[in-house]
């Protein structure tokens, strides 16, 4: 590996054409909407709906994702894009399509925008109408996904010798100064760790640790380091299409809760994959699930409604 052109970029010899291409022929049957609603949906706020237009197939567009989500009851909706900022969508969805809606936008530093590029993040503040709010360290690009993957293709790292690049601290920098919420990306779990301390020491507010849950190619964390990433101020991302699903990364995050404590977690859909639920279903059935393991109404409220609202800046319910 030697070092690439744009700010944190790595790049392989044998890179493919466009850095997407591994995800480009997962498209599926598409699964229908089921209709699902919950009390917990209503006033509840999805961090992380992926939609289209993208450079793989999403099951719904960006319009259609805001609608389902009025129609379901929620408040509010964070566009998430791996390669591109959408702040500036999320003001055209507000303006067209759903104006009693919160949309908001964000940024995932992965090679489209340059990796770890703090102008991507100071042009997506700036973007109109100020709906940006996340900033998403790398994800399907990070050095953590591609060589767990196995993939001869250009990375983003984040760190060089056991120590943060400096560019993560530049980020870091113009997240603070916008108030804008930072999350952890893919990265490995001492990265995380280290990107949330020195977020803390550089006066980043709102603090997200990217679904550390889930599995291995993406950030997986002990309880012990979840204890710590809590210590720091960060809340730890719960997917509601994992709790939807019997199986490894459910138990996990049922457990995690149980340990960390509803006020320091919640709930995200992550969904739009087409071939997998949709959004709202996928919330509904998290729901469905907490409340059959244990987890009271005000939990749940805390974890779809409260904490999202505080990570984009919004007021409490009834505030």
């Amino acid at each position: 590996m030697v070092a690439g052109g744009g700010a944190g970029l790595l790049h392989a010899q044998t890179a493919p054409k466009t850095h997407w291409e591994p995800y480009k022929n997962r498209a599926a049957a598409q699964q229908p909407d089921q209709h699902l609603t919950d009390p917990a949906l209503v006033g509840a706020i999805d961090l992380h709906a992926h939609h289209d237009p993208d450079s793989y197939p999403r099951n719904l567009d960006a319009f259609e994702v805001a609608k389902l989500m009025r129609d379901r009851g929620l408040r509010g909706v964070v566009l998430k894009n791996h390669w591109t900022e959408t702040a500036g969508l999320a003001y055209l969805v507000r303006k067209y399509a759903t104006p009693d809606l919160e949309v908001f936008g964000a940024v995932t530093l992965d090679t489209a925008v340059g990796g770890v590029n703090a102008q991507a993040v100071r042009y997506m503040a700036d973007v109109t109408g100020g709906y940006g709010r996340i900033v998403w360290m790398p994800t399907h690009d990070s050095e953590h996904e591609v060589k767990y993957n196995k993939e001869s293709r250009e990375f983003v790292p984040v760190s060089r010798d056991g120590a943060l690049l400096p560019e993560v601290r530049e980020v870091i920098a113009v997240v603070a100064e916008h108030d804008l919420t930072l999350a952890t990306g893919h990265v490995e779990a001492w990265e995380a760790l280290a990107i949330l301390r020195a977020a803390k020491d550089g006066g980043v507010k709102r603090l997200i640790v990217t679904h550390p849950l889930f599995a291995a190619q993406y950030t997986l964390m002990s309880i012990e380091q979840l204890r710590e990433a809590v210590g720091l101020g960060a809340y730890i991302e719960i997917l509601g299409r994992n709790l939807a699903a019997e199986g490894e990364s459910k138990q996990r995050s049922l457990a995690a809760i149980r340990v960390l404590g509803a006020e320091h977690c919640f709930v995200a859909s992550d969904s739009g994959l087409e071939g997998e639920i949709n959004h709202t279903d996928a919330l509904a059935l998290g729901a469905k699930a907490l409340r059959a393991a244990g987890f009271s109404e005000a939990e749940l409220d805390l974890m779809f409604k409260d904490n999202p609202a505080y990570l984009v800046r919004l007021p409490p319910r009834g505030k």
